[in-house]
């Protein structure tokens, strides 16, 4: 499509002004309730911090539905880069500290072998 025929388009049609939220609150707070019970299961079975992390950052995302202050929005984005460098660090910290074993890493790399011939 070429660039300025997009723009023409645009106007012309009825299209939606842009909000701060390009979706609505009900599939914003689905969302959020998925990824938060994704993460807290999987912080039950494999205890890696970063999981832990990110259950706690992806529905703190909710807290912007509760003003239009713009403050509020560059002051909850600021703490979701947080969250994401926290969770970044905890995975590298955990992964130094407890490196795979050696029978687990072979049977990793023999699957993932497998896995990619059967493609």
């Amino acid at each position: 499509m070429f660039i300025p025929d997009f723009f023409t388009t645009l106007s012309i049609t009825n299209a939606e002004n842009p909000n701060l939220f390009p979706f609505p609150f009900k599939l914003h707070l689905i969302f959020c309730i998925v990824a938060f019970v994704f993460f807290v299961l999987r912080f039950a079975f494999d205890k890696k911090p970063y999981q832990a992390i990110l259950a706690v950052a992806i529905p703190f995302s909710m807290t912007l539905w509760i003003s239009d202050n713009r403050f509020w929005f560059y002051t909850v984005g600021i703490i979701e880069l947080l969250f994401i460098i926290a969770a970044v660090t905890a995975n590298i910290v955990y992964k130094i500290r407890h490196p795979q074993p050696k029978e687990e890493k072979a049977a990793a790399e023999i699957s993932e072998k497998n896995g990619n011939e059967a493609e």
